[in-house]
């Protein structure tokens, strides 16, 4: 708890299905349903990750298909599995980011799981959205490293020594070669997470040093000051604002925060979603 609030419980105005992080469960369930139908098998076999037959054969659309196929043969497993660590960790990532973003970060980390496939496993058919999920949990452990989780229901433990200890499982369990897990595929997941988390840490930096460094080109005062002009400046400073606050829970997490941060944080969330709920797609 922060305050009297909890952020990460923070819920959604309106329908559950503006939520990003729904959309994508639903997406991975009907695809699973399908999956288990008699044409099932030639749908996974389309559909499924096999960096070969990208390279061979132009199967290019696998990159992003795989990150909704699942094993017909192990039940709900993986797939409960996934979206259970999506919908815990992805709804407060969404919440703080914006669905915008955040459907960006989950397709960005899907992507490194399957880049790692091209390295790793080249003949071996990839499919889950565990890349994607581990991403989300690494993120998550980011921005709250010292949250407390409940491993298997019973024993508490940091979000960042959880990350930790599924970094060092899946690079052991992928050297090893052990089971038909796609070990190195969730680390590719997680590399994504970290490229994107840092990179657009790093990009804001240098956007503030070339903006502080450079003074702006003046230009020519206008009699008519109008209304979208003053607007224009207060949506560039509320930018800033963001910029900022993003930054310290890049280098410090979430809960170094403080209050009057938080609140302008769940006030830009909250337009986020207004403005995805008005489109009524996703960004």
């Amino acid at each position: 708890m922060y305050g009297n609030r909890d952020y990460s419980s923070y819920q959604r105005r309106g329908s559950p299905l503006d939520s990003v992080v729904m959309r994508l469960i639903i997406a991975n369930v009907v695809v699973f349903i399908l999956q288990n139908l008699p044409v099932g098998v030639q749908i996974t076999n389309y559909l499924v990750l096999t960096p070969r037959l990208v390279l061979t054969r132009g199967y290019v659309w696998q990159m992003l298909t795989y990150m909704f196929l699942h094993d017909p043969n192990g039940l709900i497993r993986h797939l409960g599995l996934n979206m259970f660590i999506i919908w815990i960790f992805g709804r407060t990532l969404e919440q703080v980011w914006g669905s915008g973003r955040f459907l960006r970060f989950y397709f960005a980390c899907g992507f490194g799981g399957a880049v790692f496939s091209f390295i790793f496993a080249y003949n071996t058919p990839v499919l889950g959205a565990s890349a994607a999920a581990y991403g989300i949990l690494l993120a998550y452990a980011i921005m709250f490293p010292n949250r407390r989780l409940l491993l298997y229901f019973v024993f508490p433990i940091k979000a960042r020594t959880l990350a930790i200890a599924l970094v060092v499982i899946s690079l052991v369990m992928g050297i090893r070669g052990t089971g038909n897990i796609a070990h190195f595929a969730h680390l590719g997941g997680m590399a994504a997470a970290l490229i994107m988390m840092r990179g657009e840490y790093q990009l804001r930096c240098l956007r503030n040093f070339i903006r502080d460094s450079f003074p702006k080109i003046p230009v020519k005062i206008s009699f008519d000051r109008d209304k979208q002009g003053s607007s224009s400046g207060r949506m560039e400073s509320s930018a800033e604002k963001i910029d900022s606050i993003l930054d310290k829970i890049s280098e410090k997490g979430y809960e170094n925060l403080s209050e009057t941060e938080r609140r302008i944080l769940e006030n830009y969330s909250e337009k986020e979603r207004d403005h995805g709920n008005d489109s009524d797609t996703l960004h």
